[in-house]
């Protein structure tokens, strides 16, 4: 690969992200003619005028806007990765962005053996009940939904994402629920998906939930830990309520699920690779029970 010099290029940034030789000249701390002496050096090698006089000032010819605008957010990006690193050494975390429930009571029970394995891996968490942003801040993320709901990210199965309706033994004890016809009893607790039970009981062929009887919470974590504490009944993932399954802190109330077709996906961007860290963590994440082990996304090289 044969780039022009690096010193035209940053000379012909400059000019197209200010506007200005002059100002370019000062942010680059040379003279006025030795940036318009790196702008013909550039101008010559590609063999196109990229800047044109314009009265007293210049502007970008056609071309030079079009080389500006893959140019100038290049530079941009290597600004940003700088000040990353700077700030944090290269290598030294895994950063990850995690759905709530999923960081909480699957991923953070876990991370212990990781640790035991790879001491010397560090791992920023990201709490976020948000929807994924590329970031140069964040090499990998764990969200619910379809591969195709994230467009500029490989998403790889992590977590079959079918959720069933779960209570705290207690909680059904105390409401007298036997069985599906006792559920008009309970309280159904929701986060962030309001349909959630509209759609289980459609599903189940239910009638609809009455007035009055879904209590809403801002995500799922917190919707778990009221499930657990007796407040009512929620839909969860049975891969990530896993382990209070086996212990039955929670049960079932039915096997009928919905989202069968949805995964806890692990989300790395397409535009650029993860680093080895991260790859690491993310080989020993598919290497857990009950994970789906379908594909790994490749390290930087």
């Amino acid at each position: 690969m044969k780039l022009p010099p690096l010193q035209s290029i940053r000379a012909f940034e400059a000019i197209a992200r200010l506007g200005s030789v002059t100002g370019a000249a000062s942010e680059l701390s040379v003279t006025h003619s030795a940036v318009s002496h790196q702008i013909r050096n550039l101008e010559q090698w590609i063999g196109i005028p990229l800047i044109e006089r314009n009265g007293r000032g210049i502007r970008l010819t056609e071309a030079g806007e079009r080389y500006g605008a893959v140019v100038c957010p290049a530079f941009e990006r290597i600004y940003k990765e700088t000040e990353l690193l700077q700030r944090q050494p290269y290598g030294a975390a895994a950063r990850v962005s995690c759905v709530p429930m999923f960081a909480v009571s699957w991923l953070l029970p876990q991370l212990p053996e990781f640790w035991a394995k790879h001491p010397e891996i560090q791992i920023s968490l990201h709490y976020s009940r948000d929807e994924p942003e590329i970031s140069p801040e964040i090499d990998v993320g764990v969200y619910f939904g379809r591969a195709n709901d994230f467009k500029d990210f490989l998403a790889i199965p992590l977590l079959p994402g079918t959720e069933v309706p779960v209570g705290s033994p207690s909680y059904l004890e105390k409401t007298g629920y036997k069985s599906l016809d006792d559920l008009p009893k309970l309280t159904l607790l929701n986060y962030h998906y309001p349909t959630f039970w509209s759609d289980w009981l459609k599903r189940a062929g239910l009638p609809g939930p009455l007035a009055g009887q879904q209590k809403e919470f801002l995500d799922g974590n917190l919707a778990l830990a009221a499930t657990m504490a007796g407040e009512g009944v929620m839909l969860a993932s049975k891969a990530v309520v896993a382990s209070q399954l086996r212990s039955r802190t929670l049960v079932p109330l039915s096997e009928r699920g919905i989202h069968d077709d949805a995964y806890y996906l692990i989300l790395t961007p397409k535009s650029r690779s993860i680093p080895r860290n991260a790859l690491i963590f993310v080989q020993w994440l598919q290497s857990l029970s009950g994970t789906l082990r379908l594909g790994v996304p490749q390290p930087s090289r």
